[in-house]
């Protein structure tokens, strides 16, 4: 009986032993982070904080935080070079001693399509680059998935089978968003005015699908005074404005806009405008005709052009040909060259049937004409007018015309 007592007690104490041990070999911070495993995942949620679809343009700078009770995630916009490419940083703060999870996907919203890149940021930092040239317009995100690295470091806990599934399952999207659209240029080359109206350009048209419509805002106001004027225009548009005064200098700036549902309820609508451009001037037209003094015409010569025969891309074949030009010189001279002149336009002295664009503020203009065919002793129609804008005038885009005087001439 004694011997048995004896057994049970080294027996009992073996086993005493074996269990110190096998708590001793358990470290302290894995069962702390189990601890906290299972209170992040029974309890979780998401605090989020920092810069989310509210800015025009995803700005250096610009980030959110992600808090949850196991981890916390920030995303950075930290660069953007002159190309559009977007360096956009992640860093993964664990809850617990141990790398428990990890960003393992960004995705983008590019026009064609959701694309992504492969990522790692566990207790650190990675980056990626996004091509904000692609990106869509109207609510647009870098969508990042988290998911656990867990492994089987917690496989003895006594309850580990109730969270094996959860955790090995475990996956949570965390997006940045921001809003998007492109920045609007006001050029002369699409400018177009007359006496009483200018055209400053087509509104934006957006192509994204998650885009519910598009536009541009034109503000504008003539130089000297203080108040603007706004019109909104449709994408696609013609920006018009009408019932202008002649020979005055209007200014103008522009925003492009979309609207998009937000991302919150997919109700409401977000507009999302772009920055405001740089003011530009464009002058209106003269009211009336310029009053010519003259419009001689002299050195009139026909000569032959040759065209080459040449093989089209479908294969028909164009064979060689000759015709006629009549070259001539026609000076102008106006009455009066009014204050704001940048030059004439004349119509109907090119064999092309296009205008020609002759450059001065002065009264006398001298201009290389030509005519189709034997034109000499032939009688030509034209159109004389000024233009008050000089907005790339050698490749004809002058704006500001005023009416035209017309013209009849003999070619000799």
């Amino acid at each position: 009986m004694k011997a048995i007592k004896k057994y049970v007690s080294v027996l009992l104490a073996v086993l005493l032993l074996a269990s110190t041990l096998t708590a001793a070999c358990l470290p302290a911070t894995a069962a702390g982070d189990w601890d906290v495993l299972k209170a992040g995942l029974d309890n979780f949620t998401v605090r989020e904080t920092g810069t989310n679809y509210d800015k025009a343009h995803p700005l250096p700078g610009s980030a959110v935080t992600f808090d949850t009770p196991l981890y916390t995630l920030t995303v950075k916009v930290t660069a953007i070079d002159q190309r559009g490419q977007a360096t956009v940083q992640t860093v993964m703060k664990q809850k617990t001693g141990a790398e428990l999870f990890y960003v393992s996907y960004m995705a983008v919203s590019y026009r064609d399509g959701e694309n992504g890149d492969f990522v790692s940021a566990k207790n650190g930092t990675s980056t990626n680059t996004a091509d904000l040239t692609r990106i869509g317009d109207g609510v647009c995100y870098f969508r990042f998935t988290v998911r656990s690295d867990v492994g089987y470091q917690f496989n003895n806990q006594p309850d580990y089978s109730k969270y094996r599934d959860r955790i090995n399952e475990f996956e949570e999207k965390h997006t940045y968003y921001f809003q998007n659209v492109p920045n609007i240029l006001l050029s002369g080359n699409s400018v177009s005015a007359t006496a009483r109206a200018i055209t400053v350009g087509k509104a934006y048209k957006s192509a994204s699908s998650g885009v519910t419509a598009s536009g541009s805002i034109l503000y504008y106001k003539a130089s000297g005074t203080k108040k603007w004027s706004s019109k909104t225009f449709s994408g696609g548009k013609s920006m018009t404005v009408k019932k202008l005064k002649a020979n005055t200098v209007y200014q103008f700036k522009a925003v492009n806009f979309v609207k998009s549902l937000s991302p919150d309820d997919g109700k409401t609508v977000l507009t999302t405008k772009s920055d405001v451009s740089k003011v530009f001037k464009v002058r209106t037209g003269f009211a009336a005709a310029p009053e010519l003094s003259s419009v001689r015409v002299s050195g009139a010569k026909t000569r032959t052009v040759h065209v080459d025969g040449y093989w089209e891309s479908d294969g028909d074949w164009h064979p060689a040909y000759d015709y006629t030009v009549t070259d001539y010189k026609l000076t102008v001279t106006l009455k009066s060259a009014p204050k704001g002149m940048q030059g004439i336009k004349v119509t109907g002295a090119h064999s092309s049937g296009l205008p020609l664009w002759i450059k001065g503020t002065g009264k006398t203009f001298t201009i290389s004409a030509s005519a189709s065919g034997n034109a000499v002793g032939k009688t030509v129609k034209l159109g004389i007018c000024t233009y008050a804008n000089k907005f790339g005038a050698d490749s004809g885009h002058c704006s500001g015309y005023s009416p035209a005087a017309k013209k009849n001439i003999t070619v000799r």
